[in-house]
């Protein structure tokens, strides 16, 4: 997680120091983050950007708390799955 706040931290302060990048982070969020910070981002990871002025600031919220199906709560307590398949 440390891992994931530097990078969010390093992508605010280069764009705010650097309006070249901005610019193409805002046009083009994954192209920029994986150029300027040699780093691959998954295919199916979304990145949405807003930007905050005097009046607006952005608040992110993380994802709520992660509910267990009935299959996943049988691993939990000792059941085994395998391939999707919960026993």
């Amino acid at each position: 997680m440390k891992e994931k706040q530097e990078l969010l931290v390093a992508i605010m302060e280069k764009a705010s120091q650097n309006q070249e990048f901005r610019e193409r982070l805002l046009a083009d969020a994954k192209t920029a983050i994986s150029s300027d910070f040699e780093i691959t981002l998954p295919d199916g990871l979304n990145i949405v950007l807003h930007e905050n002025d005097a009046n607006t600031v952005h608040l992110p919220v993380p994802p709520g708390p992660k509910v267990l199906r009935e299959g996943q709560l049988t691993q939990v307590s000792g059941g085994t799955c395998a391939y999707g398949t919960c026993i």
